[in-house]
């Protein structure tokens, strides 16, 4: 695996600073954890939401500290890896839920309906500025927000792993891969090793780059 670098603080893309559209989740964040990358990127990463972070890290503290998406020690780490390893590194990620969801217990929950409802004119606006010609969605859940946005169903998130799926409603493509917490469990049963994953994204990126 390839070591990813941290994002540079200039490239984060603040969309509504300071929002309060979710008064759980104004409560509990400590950052707004906005998309971050260039705004020319050809693909766009994107998760469900933050976790909790760990403010102890040295740099990979989680978007919750840092205020930009993907920068928790494992799973920003792992999606920025894949990302690398496939030989694309132009990338722009971010979540559908922007603020941390909290599940009481210092952990993160599944965003709510209308926290996803609210945030998702966030994710039109940044897909909008950046214009990219495919969106990876790291995981189920994030996958359905493309999907949904698109009136298709998701049957089986597995068997849509690597599969491109046309949203035309927001004028893109959506390529779903694993999310990073199980990426090393459900690989095997996709039949691939890690370096044949990360290939076979980076030539499925490149039919679009």
């Amino acid at each position: 695996m390839s070591d990813p670098a941290f994002p540079d603080p200039d490239d984060v893309h603040p969309i509504e600073p300071g929002c309060e559209r979710c008064p759980a989740l104004v409560a509990a964040r400590e950052r707004i954890a906005w998309g971050n990358g260039p705004l020319d990127a050809d693909v766009v990463a994107v998760g469900e939401a933050p976790g909790a972070g760990t403010p102890g890290e040295d740099r990979w503290q989680g978007g919750n500290w840092t205020g930009m998406a993907y920068t928790a020690r494992h799973s920003g780490r792992i999606v920025r890896e894949l990302f690398a390893d496939s030989g694309h590194t132009e990338v722009f990620y971010t979540n559908a839920v922007k603020c941390f969801p909290p599940d009481g217990e210092g952990s993160n929950r599944e965003p709510r309906a209308e926290e996803l409802s609210r945030c998702f004119s966030h994710l039109e606006a940044e897909l909008a500025d950046v214009d990219p010609s495919v969106v990876v969605t790291t995981g189920k859940h994030a996958t359905q927000v493309l999907f949904d946005a698109a009136g298709r169903d998701l049957d089986g998130f597995l068997d849509t792993v690597l599969e491109p799926v046309s949203c035309p409603s927001l004028g893109v493509t959506s390529l779903p891969v694993l999310h990073p917490a199980y990426q090393h469990m459900w690989l095997s049963r996709l039949g691939y090793d890690y370096d044949e994953y990360a290939a076979e994204l980076g030539a499925l990126l490149d039919e679009y780059v």
